[in-house]
Formats: structure tokens, sequence, C-alpha cells
């Protein structure tokens, strides 16, 4: 998202992140963020048939996600087995291409010409909500319309995503690290902690002796050059994720969701968003309205104030001259689901 939002207020929230340095090192790095935890409390006493349309409207980013987690959910609490279907797997993805290139526009000045996002939209678009006469053909288009970016594998060429990866490779180097990835063997411990902390949990997920992080880079980074530093090797993750999505449009969409009821009207739902993994949870009443419900975003796991997004700057070497500007990319590529501002102190010591 942007940096230099309002924080606060009755909006989405945004992210504040507050960073030391001294003698060009990154000595300290505090994140903070105004995001509402408590907007599931408008589902409290609902009909369950309401809430994944409300949620869908709630959430302006990544809304079919949302709608789709929350309708899964809910009927695994139901007891039901509800299969999505193909065109509801080829919104989801639809979606997540089209949330990670408009995050990509935002990391350097021009770096997507609108009228190539706006090609790639439109295409989207039409294969999301059904609307494309061909599927066939219209993923094609979407292939090429993407290849004029830079995708597959063009990014050194005169292409937009060649571009904005020459333009990222300029900014100061800083160690990149394999992720400690936030994966399915997690969800009983996530469980475990909306179950046990309510919305405190959803604002500030941990797990005990972890930082886990979730997205593109946690799903591709053993895919990417990690010797070039944080910031080429997230793009490359970025990248791959979104060719990924291109082959499975043309190819199939897969489900990759997943749901369990652990006790008898309460279950969960886990979907990959283009900025990790989202959970939505639920406790259902016998008549079949909302008792309690949660969700854990991945922005709460990744700009965790002691999360992945922290333990990358901590530390890093980086000219007191460009150091805001490549926090401000690093954050980008970490993708927060809301506007983020960076403010650089000199330390108190220095």
């Amino acid at each position: 998202m942007s940096v230099g939002a309002d924080l606060g207020g009755l909006g989405p929230g945004a992210i504040s992140i507050v960073a030391e340095i001294a003698d060009d090192r990154i000595c300290s790095v505090r994140v903070r963020s105004s995001r509402p935890a408590h907007l599931t409390r408008l589902f409290h006493g609902r009909p369950a048939a309401e809430v994944a349309p409300l949620a869908g409207r709630l959430f302006s980013l990544c809304g079919l996600s949302h709608a789709f987690a929350a309708s899964r959910a809910i009927a695994a609490a139901r007891g039901e087995i509800r299969k999505p279907t193909p065109q509801n797997l080829v919104a989801l993805d639809c979606e997540r291409l089209s949330e990670t290139l408009r995050a990509l526009t935002t990391l350097a000045e021009d770096a997507v010409p609108p009228t190539a996002l706006r090609a790639v939209l439109t295409l989207t678009r039409e294969l999301a909500t059904g609307d494309a006469r061909d599927r066939g053909a219209t993923a094609a288009k979407l292939r090429a319309e993407t290849a004029k970016l830079g995708l597959p594998d063009d990014v050194s060429g005169d292409t937009p995503f060649g571009k904005l990866a020459r333009e990222l490779a300029r900014s100061p180097a800083i160690a990149a690290s394999a992720p400690d990835t936030l994966r399915a063997e997690d969800d009983d411990a996530v469980l475990e902690g909306i179950r046990a902390q309510g919305e405190s949990f959803s604002a500030t997920p941990s797990i005990a002796g972890r930082a886990p992080e979730t997205g593109a880079f946690a799903r591709h980074w053993r895919e990417t050059d990690l010797s070039r530093g944080a910031i080429c090797a997230r793009l490359s993750a970025r990248m791959i994720d979104l060719d990924r999505l291109v082959t499975r449009l043309s190819d199939g969409a897969e489900d990759a969701s997943r749901s369990e009821a652990p006790a008898a009207r309460e279950a969960y739902c886990a979907v990959e968003t283009s900025r990790g993994e989202l959970y939505h949870w639920v406790r259902l009443t016998p008549d079949d309205r909302i008792e309690n419900y949660a969700i854990v975003a991945p922005t709460e796991w990744n700009f965790h104030p002691a999360g992945p997004f922290v333990a990358a700057l901590l530390g890093a070497r980086i000219p007191r001259a460009a150091a805001a500007q490549t926090i401000a990319r690093l954050a980008g590529l970490f993708d927060p689901c809301v506007a983020f501002r960076v403010e650089l102190r000199e330390a108190a010591y220095a």
C-alpha cells in the first residue's frame, strides 16, 4: 500500500513504522498498527447466512477471499461439505493476481504504466465474473498482456517489470534469509490462540518461539537468489507468484484452502491470498446464528511488532540518505493490506 496515510480514525487503519538509525545501521524498529480488530463484532448474533456477503463488503481488499473463507468456515461448522466451484477458484486467483499487481505499482514511480495495468485488470475481471465468452482465449490474452510487463522471465529486459527490477536493485542491500513459514501444520496453534485470546490474537498473532511469515516470499523463497538481498529476492518471489497465477488461470485453478470443524458448531477456514494465509473462525449457536467470530489476516503476522518485517530490517546497514525509501520499499514488498507510514529517527545515543 501507500506511504503517508493518516493513522487511526474510522477507516481501515494504517501501520506506523518508526526506525532508529545510528552510524548508517538500523538499531531499532517499532511497528504499530491501528487496524481495527473488532470488526467481527458486527457478525455477532446475525444469521450465519448473512456473514459471507457482509465480510466481502467490509473488506475492500481481498473481499472475495474473505467471503470465500467465511462461507467455507460456516459450512464446516454446520457439518456441511461444500466444495468450491471451478469459477470460485478462478475468481480467487484473479483477485490474488490483481492485488499483487496493484501492490507492485506502489514500489517505484511509474512502475507499471496505467494502460498496461488496466488491460490486465480488465481481463482478470472478465475471468473472475465469468463474463468471458471464451475463457481459454481470455486467459491467453492475459498471458500475452503479462508477457508485455515482463513475465515470466523478462525482468532483465526493457519491460515495466525489468525497469522495476533494475530500480529496486539499486537499493542498499539488506540481507535475506529463509523465512519461518506459516504452514498448515500451524493450524492447531492458530486455533488455540483464537480460542484463548480472541481479538488480541487477531491483532497480534504469535506462536511461541517463532516469528511466522506468510505470503509470496514464504511460498517461493527457495526459488529466489537470497544472495542478491531481501529486496531483490522478495521482488523475485512476487514475479514467481504472478507467473504461477497466470499459468493456473490458463490450465485450471486448484483448491488450496483448508477447512475443519474441531468441535460441534465450530470451524475455521484458511485460504491463501496475495498477502498470505487468511483465517476465518466461527462458532455458531444452535439456531444458526453467530456466537463468536475471528479473523486472522496475513498483515498481522508479517507486521507483528516482533515479526518478520522487523527481523528483516533490524541491524541492516543502510546509508542515512537512502534509509526511508529503502524501508518503504521493503515494507511494500511485505505488502500490508492497509497504508503505512515510515518515520526515520536518529538513535538517542548516536
